[in-house]
């Protein structure tokens, strides 16, 4: 990890009893802490909206890999078509 990947700041917002569990449950199915869960579920939203930084902190956090996975994925059904 990275010096400027440390994680230091903290952002603080309610949810209703029925989001919290939801939530809770979510991040419980992928492993994963909450609040990893919901960083990772705003960042991606913000990828979706085509934010160029968040585009680029998803990039560096999810590695070559995971994009190698999504290509495959993205190719496998225009195959499968012929």
């Amino acid at each position: 990890m990275r010096a400027d990947d440390t994680k230091t700041e903290t952002l603080q917002f309610k949810v209703t009893e029925q989001e919290r569990k939801l939530i809770e449950r979510c991040a419980a199915e992928e492993g994963t802490t909450v609040s990893k869960y919901v960083r990772g579920a705003v960042l991606m939203s913000m990828v979706m909206d085509g934010k160029a930084e968040a585009i680029r902190i998803v990039a560096r956090e999810v590695g070559e890999k995971a994009f190698g996975v999504v290509r495959q994925k993205l190719v496998r059904p225009t195959q499968e078509g012929r």
